[in-house]
């Protein structure tokens, strides 16, 4: 699975959990609407003409409200979904590693500057390739490294992390923007389209 499927799954994921959060959020808000106008509409009734000034400071109140509100409910959601996505990611990598380990291992373990590497962390899949490349090291597995390798020196003063795990981490942070505004646009797209086949 490449970049572009990888991006595709995590679109599909986003966009299906995107989609259900703006529909909880508009029902929220659609909620909130009709008991804005049924409190406007008494108003009207109780005050009349002279209060139209306070009925619309006490509309856009009340707008500002639910939209504060579907504000907070949308940031929330967003800090679900990029939990998710990078767990997603993390899941699709370890699919793709797993189908070309060995090849993915050779390729991190030359970027290794020449040195004497005493100790090794790898995932336990990768075990016989870390005693084969490093037969003097000590190794120690750890699930958590989806593939690659962390090696330090003898004193513990040297360590090098190539780890794939550690490049998602790193590429995180200029990968998330760009899914997160596609996910936005193809909710915003959906949002759109429903309301112009509903209204």
């Amino acid at each position: 699975m490449g970049v572009s499927e990888l991006k595709t799954a995590l679109r599909q994921d986003g966009e299906a959990r995107a989609r259900e959060f703006w529909q909880q959020a508009e029902a929220a808000v659609e909620k909130r609407r009709k008991e804005i106008s049924a409190e406007l509409e008494h108003l009207r009734d109780a005050t009349g003409r002279s209060l139209q000034a306070e009925e619309a400071r006490l509309r856009n109140n009340l707008l500002l409200e639910a939209r504060a509100r579907a504000t907070g409910y949308r940031l929330h959601a967003e800090a679900a979904m990029e939990l998710r996505l990078l767990e997603m990611a993390g899941r699709v990598l370890g699919e793709m590693i797993d189908n070309s380990r060995q090849q993915i291992w050779q390729a991190l373990c030359r970027e290794l500057p020449e040195y004497t590497w005493t100790n090794l962390t790898v995932h336990p899949k990768d075990l016989d390739f870390a005693r084969q490349a490093f037969p003097a090291a000590a190794i120690e597995c750890d699930e958590g490294i989806d593939g690659g390798l962390v090696v330090t020196d003898a004193k513990g003063t040297v360590r090098i992390d190539n780890s794939v795990s550690c490049r998602l981490s790193r590429a995180w942070p200029d990968l998330l923007p760009n899914l997160m505004k596609d996910l936005r646009e193809r909710v915003d797209n959906d949002a759109t389209a429903c309301h112009n086949t509903t209204g």
